[in-house]
């Protein structure tokens, strides 16, 4: 068998992590064409050191990296990139989460609440929507790990998967066709009756444009301005409590 990693791509990824000051923190990248062939991944700074891969096998919070599915939610219930939201600081209730940098509006649109990853509209947006439907939209683009019903700080990410499944899930969005399985080796090639049964699912046009305009501007002008590509590129950054974990997911 012949695995479908890069070494050009691998020895990329090594230099760049090498280059990285990362100080005492570890670190995790996988890359994968939109099919889920995994071209390159880095579990840890030294193997030697410490072989536990975090790509696979650590199960960490996603945190707004999650954001994806409730906002893809929406755009499947009739809402557009334009539709505003309350922004405004959480007073009552027993959950209050609160926006980074304490920033706060009277309303936002998606686009900026996606853009500026804007915590209390996104739990606004769930709350709305429903645990049910955003929870199936997760496991409709192939995250398997729990997902528990009832408690609205999913939608910031609270609730653990490994980067492998989340990678898989953008490259779902990427090419359009989920679920995606990240896989080291070649899928053998399918037959007619294979492709007849095997169906996979794809998003209306509408839907995926809205969802990659929102994706754009999280790049273009929001939190993640510093994965800018000379071309086209889409993401979304995602960080947890105390900045414990920081990520970012995306795709040209």
């Amino acid at each position: 068998y012949t695995t479908t990693l890069d070494s050009r791509l691998q020895g990329i990824a090594r230099n760049v992590i090498g280059r990285t000051k990362l100080g005492n923190a570890q670190v995790a990248l996988v890359a994968m064409r939109s099919d889920g062939e995994v071209v390159a991944m880095v579990g840890g700074k030294d193997y030697s050191e410490s072989p536990f891969n975090r790509v696979t096998q650590a199960e960490r919070q996603p945190g707004s990296t999650f954001k994806l599915f409730v906002y893809l939610a929406a755009l499947e219930a009739g809402m557009d990139p334009e539709d505003e939201l309350d922004n405004t600081a959480f007073e009552v209730g027993s959950y209050q989460p609160k926006n980074s940098g304490g920033k706060y509006s009277e309303a936002i649109t998606l686009e900026d609440a996606f853009a500026h990853s804007s915590n209390v509209a996104a739990v606004r947006l769930f709350n709305q929507l429903g645990d049910e439907t955003v929870i199936n939209t997760a496991r409709d683009l192939g995250i398997s790990s729990p997902l528990p019903a009832g408690d609205p700080s999913l939608a910031l990410g609270t609730s653990t998967l490994t980067l492998l499944e989340l990678t898989a899930a953008y490259a779902g969005i990427a090419a359009n066709s989920f679920p995606v399985t990240p896989r080291a080796f070649k899928a053998e090639e399918e037959g007619w009756f294979d492709w007849l049964w095997n169906s996979s699912g794809s998003l209306y046009r509408s839907d995926h444009d809205d969802l990659e305009q929102m994706l754009r501007a999280a790049v273009n002008r929001g939190t993640g301005r510093a994965a800018m590509l000379s071309g086209p590129n889409f993401g979304k950054t995602g960080t947890t409590q105390n900045n414990r974990d920081a990520l970012f997911v995306g795709y040209a």
